[in-house]
């Protein structure tokens, strides 16, 4: 378990993480104070949803489908600024990502994926270990905000917002176009 946790460290450091980690800021951002609930809720969707792609029990979705749940998760965030929006704008926006990623894959994770199919639940908590890795960045992004205070934040926070919905939506445009698989296909490539 510890392994997968490392590999995943080391993976956040790499491009192919960049379609989770670039999003996963873009939520913080876009939720405003409400960061913390839409941090947790969109790694829980990630780990969920990549979980169900890649042990098979759920084939990818159409692009179709990632584009309007990353709108939603745009628009979900950026208009009901409250906390059950930052909940469904992180499930949403999980969900979508974990759909497009391409992930780094080392011994360790390798062999998870392998025996991911016939593992159930504790094939969901491995992957899940390995997703909280990939999404380190996230939660020290996470701690600062969370330790920054009131007035500093308050200062940041339409920056924040702008940049968090613009990085949605500019992905969500990319995923409407197509392009996502050329950019996922890229960013795998540049991490050999």
């Amino acid at each position: 378990m510890t392994g997968l946790l490392l590999e995943g460290f080391e993976s956040a450091l790499l491009p192919c993480s960049l379609i989770l980690i670039v999003p996963g800021l873009g939520v913080a951002g876009a939720a405003r104070r409400r960061f913390t609930g839409a941090l947790l809720t969109y790694a829980g969707a990630v780990g969920l949803a990549g979980w169900l792609r890649f042990s098979g029990r759920l084939d990818t979705l159409p692009t179709l489908v990632v584009a309007l749940l990353l709108t939603a998760g745009v628009a979900i965030l950026l208009i009901r600024p409250g906390l059950p929006a930052a909940i469904a704008g992180g499930v949403g926006t999980g969900f979508g990502t974990a759909s497009l990623w391409g992930p780094c894959v080392g011994s360790n994770f390798g062999d998870l994926l392998g025996e991911l199919p016939g593992r159930g639940g504790s094939g969901l908590a491995l992957f899940g270990v390995y997703v909280l890795g990939v999404l380190s960045p996230l939660a020290i992004l996470g701690a600062a905000l969370s330790l920054t205070p009131a007035p500093q934040l308050q200062r940041v926070e339409q920056l924040l917002v702008g940049m968090g919905g613009g990085l949605l939506t500019l992905l969500a445009i990319a995923t409407a176009m197509g392009w996502h698989d050329e950019l996922v296909s890229q960013l795998v490539q540049w991490s050999t």
